[in-house]
């Protein structure tokens, strides 16, 4: 049996939620990212949603065959928001590689720690998209503070990418702000390293 309702919590970083249907007599219905029937945006609290009415072995209502209402227009404006935002992030990636190249060229910053951060940042997305695979399918995950911890050593530009790319952790707000406050110590880092009280990696 079809039924529509609204998205009222979504949990992006595990990729499942609950709907709570447009008859409020009836009970939330479970959902997973899976279960939708076409890949599209990221699904959004309010998003209005169509979708099959199942029972799992816990005797849970499950939603399958998931669809996207096209009267609702939350997700445009969300998508709206999101493109204004990007390139402001953006400029700031381009700048940082381009200060590190420069310093690295003027032997400010030495060739290692350039090195260092690009196979940190490589290993970064290696690791975000390991963790948003084992999100999908409730197996073991990376812990938070391993990818902080790469995005103060310097991953923190694939960090952003993978985050849009895979949109994840892009919801959850305390990981976000820690996200932000680790960009701020690797520029620190930065500073620390081309200043005359660095006697390392020079």
């Amino acid at each position: 049996m079809r039924d529509q309702g609204r998205l009222i919590e979504w949990f992006d970083d595990k990729g499942y939620g609950f709907i709570q249907p447009h008859d409020v007599t009836k009970q939330k219905i479970f959902v997973h990212i899976k279960d939708f029937a076409k890949r599209g945006p990221r699904p959004l609290v309010g998003c209005a949603l169509n979708y099959v009415v199942t029972v799992d072995q816990r005797g849970r209502f499950c939603a399958k065959d998931v669809m996207y209402l096209k009267t609702h227009r939350q997700v445009p404006k969300k998508t709206s928001q999101t493109s204004t935002a990007l390139p402001k992030m953006v400029v700031l990636i381009a700048v940082y590689w381009i200060t590190l190249f420069v310093l690295t060229a003027m032997h400010k910053l030495s060739n290692t720690y350039f090195f260092i951060v690009i196979l940190v940042n490589v290993v970064t997305y290696y690791f975000y998209k390991k963790d948003k695979d084992a999100a999908q399918h409730n197996s073991w995950r990376v812990k938070e503070q391993n990818l902080h911890m790469m995005s103060f050593l310097g991953g923190w530009s694939a960090a952003w990418f993978a985050q849009q790319k895979l949109r994840h952790k892009t919801q959850k707000s305390s990981f976000q702000q820690m996200y932000i406050v680790t960009i701020f110590l690797n520029i620190a880092l930065v500073i620390f390293l081309v200043s005359p009280f660095n006697t390392f990696l020079k």
